[in-house]
């Protein structure tokens, strides 16, 4: 899809459009419509391009020379011009006048030679210059003197409108490409964005709209649909591309620490603080700043938040002065923030904030093929890797892939095909290679393969065969679950066969919730890449 990049004036049915004019064709045709009245040699236009200097715009006549092109005069030097054009009126030049040439350095002109300058202003703005030569004397009368001084303020109007109509004319050029080019579905820009569903192509076109955007952004949807990336596209789209990409996880803040973390503090603002730190907002400064799962932001933080969403401006910790920052903000939730609003969990006037242009990615099971066609991406990925090249999904896999709901959507799915790679000894993938994480789950639940302490195996029991006479309370139904994935994975968190994956969900939003429930264990595995 694109946009005809032209811009015309619109005629009578039939005729031929009337593109608008440069602005040195438009001084072209008002010198030479002046030459009918006027006598000259040389007509000179100069505009004023800096508040010293005057730079030749338009020059026409039989004196015409290539000189003349991006010819300019520094006022500070020509004095005698800087006085002329404080005057603001035509100055005709007598025969035995001594003067300066206006371009003695570039044009010989003989002595007693007709000359004419007049000042172009819109009321008190200055504009440039008018210049008439003529060889021979006397060709100026005092009439036409007063006639330049009338056509010169309709020469200053010609040329700012010129001006304007240029500085249009290239901004809608700029707009109608990177219109053309967010609106190109092919674009590469949204090759790692897979998908071809209605529901997605949705999702794709809001962020085209929103991308050269400056407003806040909301995404929401469930865990693992993607809500990260969806922002870093966003980003990458943005005029702030260049600028930083700072993500947040505001569930794995710790409430002590978490206003130093988003703000920064001074030194000695607290013990511990042997230096000021940078926030992530100033960290983010020029570019954007993503929240996930805002919805676990402490409330406390919410004010200060909504602050820097309205004002730019902050304080660290321990600060006296404000901090502006230029950031634009992302958030992200998997929750219903208008019912933690209703709970007293959630600002509303935040929530106002925030929500200027929400996008709500689906989950995968209402994608139609695109789970088939990002398990064809995610299995290409790993083709690159030194010893997978002969990698490649079966027709019973893809059949598998579709009939999966994949509750833990987009990342359970990558994660189910990076075990499936492994156990196909990197050859085809089948159909039993694929094994959801919930399903997985379910199945070693169903024979008793969890065990956890006598609290949490009795909270497990009663989700499992719920009792009309019983019900735990859902933080310990909660606590149960989780202990239980962490006794399967051998308590790592990290990795495709941690606790995280196997409850689909991400490893810092597991942590966190760990945390709430008093979880605690005596060691955890930490990512691959992390060092001791």
């Amino acid at each position: 899809m694109s946009f005809n990049n032209d811009i015309s004036l619109q005629q009578r049915p039939g005729a031929q459009p009337l593109e608008l004019l440069s602005p040195e064709r438009t001084m072209e045709i008002v010198l030479e419509a002046l030459r009918e009245l006027v006598e000259y040699e040389l007509a000179v236009v100069m505009r004023l391009e800096a508040p010293d200097r005057l730079v030749v715009r338009k020059a026409v006549g039989p004196l015409y020379t290539p000189r003349l092109e991006g010819y300019s005069i520094s006022l500070t030097r020509r004095q005698d011009i800087a006085r002329l054009l404080e005057h603001k009126e035509p100055k005709l030049f007598g025969e035995h006048e001594a003067h300066i040439d206006t371009y003695y350095d570039i044009l010989d002109l003989p002595n007693g030679h007709s000359c004419l300058v007049a000042p172009l202003y819109i009321e008190s703005t200055l504009i440039g210059l008018l210049t008439l030569d003529h060889r021979a004397c006397n060709r100026f009368s005092p009439s036409i003197v007063r006639f330049i001084s009338t056509i010169s303020k309709l020469i200053s109007v010609s040329m700012v409108q010129s001006d304007a109509s240029r500085s249009l004319m290239e901004k809608t050029r700029e707009l109608t490409e990177e219109r053309n080019r967010l609106l190109d579905e092919s674009a590469d820009a949204f090759r790692d964005l897979v998908g071809v569903s209605a529901v997605w192509r949705r999702v794709l076109d809001a962020v085209r709209l929103v991308a050269v955007a400056e407003v806040p952004v909301l995404l929401t949807g469930e865990t693992g649909t993607g809500k990260e990336q969806v922002a870093r596209k966003i980003h990458q789209l943005s005029h702030r591309a260049s600028g930083p990409f700072i993500a947040v996880n505001c569930s794995a803040l710790v409430s002590s620490l978490a206003e130093s973390e988003l703000f920064g503090h001074e030194k000695g603002a607290f013990s511990g603080a042997v230096a000021m730190r940078r926030g992530r907002f100033e960290l983010a400064d020029g570019g954007t700043l993503f929240l996930d799962e805002i919805g676990d932001l402490p409330l406390e933080l919410q004010p200060k938040l909504l602050r820097v969403l309205q004002d730019g401006k902050f304080e660290r910790v321990g600060g006296e002065h404000s901090v502006a920052v230029d950031v634009r903000i992302i958030a992200a939730t998997n929750i219903d923030l208008e019912s933690a609003i209703a709970a007293g969990k959630f600002r509303e006037d935040l929530w106002y904030r925030l929500h200027v242009f929400p996008i709500h990615l689906p989950p995968l099971r209402e994608r139609d093929q695109d789970a088939a066609l990002l398990a064809e991406y995610f299995v290409s990925q790993i083709r690159r890797r030194p010893g997978f090249e002969s990698l490649a999904l079966s027709p019973s896999a893809i059949e598998r892939i579709l009939a999966t709901e994949w509750r833990g959507n987009v990342r359970e799915l990558r994660n189910a095909i990076e075990r499936a790679a492994i156990l196909a000894r990197r050859g085809s993938i089948f159909a039993e290679h694929l094994v959801p994480a919930t399903n997985a789950y379910q199945a070693r639940q169903a024979q008793g393969a969890y065990q956890a302490d006598s609290a949490a195996t009795s909270a497990s029991a009663a989700i499992s065969e719920p009792s009309s006479m019983y019900f735990p309370p859902l933080d310990d139904a909660l606590r149960a679950h989780i202990i239980a994935a962490l006794k399967k994975s051998g308590e790592k968190i990290y990795g495709s066969n941690g606790a995280a994956s196997l409850l689909g969900m991400k490893p810092t939003t597991l942590q966190s919730k760990m945390k709430k429930l008093g979880i605690r264990s005596s060691s955890f595995s930490a990512p691959p890449d992390t060092k001791p």
